[in-house]
């Protein structure tokens, strides 16, 4: 059975999350220059796939591989929020492949509106959601190629914010023995979920950032305060008033 109107919105999803977290990166940018890092992040080309087109197997594994690295960078951010990176749960059952489409769809725009909420918490205004719009003339094996391209665009972006923030590098090998649809649905909803809890942790971490005293200030306060407890206090010239005398 044919899938290309589901692999179309998929394709459309992917194009609207690289928008979104091309403007969440630069928006970090500035953090990179306050701790002092040295690189700032610069957004990787998206490449459009050329025919002849990749089989569809071949785009499959490739996409799955990337999402895993995707979903790595996100546990990252994850610990470095103080949370536990999530474990997905697999579905019931045993989905075919049009239904872990369906999945992967769900989780992307449960993804994508977590993105564009978390931009507004800095400020910035999200791309708006993508249209619906027909496949036209694609085939499965063009529109899996195109879903591969994106995917490595939005992998290699969030790559470089990783070592940009310097929140981690190291990336977990792909799991072996899955089928690559049901390892693109479990690592879309790991993704999913570590983005939920960074978007729960964020608003006191912005508050904490934006109102946290300097390490230098704190502590020349913490010693001022101390030596000033240890000071003798001087004595009052003033003779201490004696009870009033009743005429």
């Amino acid at each position: 059975m044919a899938h290309e109107t589901l692999l179309k919105m998929i394709v459309n999803g992917l194009q609207n999350l690289a928008v979104d977290q091309e403007t969440l990166c630069e928006l970090l940018n500035l953090r990179a220059l306050v701790h002092g890092f040295v690189g700032t992040f610069e957004e990787a080309s998206y490449h459009p796939p050329l025919p002849p087109y990749p089989d569809t197997a071949t785009s499959q594994t490739q996409a799955a591989d990337l999402v895993a690295t995707i979903a790595q960078n996100s546990a990252f951010f994850v610990t470095y929020l103080g949370g536990e990176p999530a474990l997905p749960v697999p579905a019931a059952g045993t989905p075919d492949e049009e239904q872990l489409l369906r999945l992967i769809i769900d989780w992307g725009t449960i993804q994508s509106g977590v993105q564009k909420a978390i931009v507004q918490l800095y400020g910035a205004q999200p791309a708006p959601p993508p249209a619906l719009s027909n496949p036209g003339a694609s085939s499965e094996q063009r529109l899996w190629a195109e879903i591969a391209a994106w995917l490595q665009k939005i992998a290699a972006d969030s790559t470089l914010l990783t070592e940009v923030q310097q929140v981690g590098s190291e990336v977990e090998p792909p799991g072996d023995g899955v089928p690559p649809i049901a390892r693109l649905e479990q690592s879309a909803q790991e993704t999913t979920l570590n983005l939920l809890q960074i978007a729960g942790r964020l608003p006191y971490h912005l508050f904490h950032a934006a109102y946290a005293v300097p390490a230098e200030a704190s502590l020349a306060r913490h010693v001022g305060s101390d030596a000033a407890s240890k000071r003798p206090r001087p004595r009052s010239s003033k003779r201490k008033k004696g009870p009033r005398r009743r005429r």
